[in-house]
């Protein structure tokens, strides 16, 4: 009788975990064009010190870590004299969360100095269409690499 009762609950309960399973997959996919176009912005901003645009791309955590950054007139002419040079390529990306996107970018200021970064992409979920559809909530250095000749 035990046994019969399981069966049936677990019949009862089978819709249910597809449903949800369904709803986790329908979250998982990402826009590669769209992650790919507000990294690109971001790294325009970053080499013409377009602090405005940068304010719109960041979010969560990594905007209220720039926040006195982003805020200080003098940011933007840093900003360009350090990026006015420097190349970015973006080497990979792939999902990690639902609505979370990870980008490997490799960021080259010299020929000779290169940075290795991993972005954090998070989709936005305003219907805004001004919003740029996700923001970058964090950035991390996976390496550094000096090559002398």
């Amino acid at each position: 009788m035990k046994h019969l009762i399981f069966f049936i609950y677990s019949l009862l309960l089978l819709p249910m975990a597809g449903n949800a399973l369904a709803q986790t997959e329908s979250l998982q996919p990402y826009d590669s064009t769209q992650a790919e176009t507000v990294m690109n912005q971001y790294f325009a901003a970053l080499a013409s010190g377009d602090v405005a645009t940068l304010k719109t791309l960041l979010g969560g955590r990594l905007k209220a870590k720039r926040a006195a950054l982003l805020n200080n007139p003098e940011y933007a002419g840093y900003l360009a004299t350090t990026h006015a040079n420097a190349s970015f390529e973006i080497q990979g990306m792939h999902s990690t969360a639902p609505n979370i996107v990870s980008v490997d970018v490799v960021v080259s200021f010299k020929p000779d100095e290169t940075i290795r970064k991993t972005y954090m992409l998070k989709r936005n979920a305003s219907d805004n269409a001004a919003a740029p559809p996700y923001s970058i909530v964090s950035e991390a250095a996976v390496a550094l690499s000096l090559i002398h000749i």
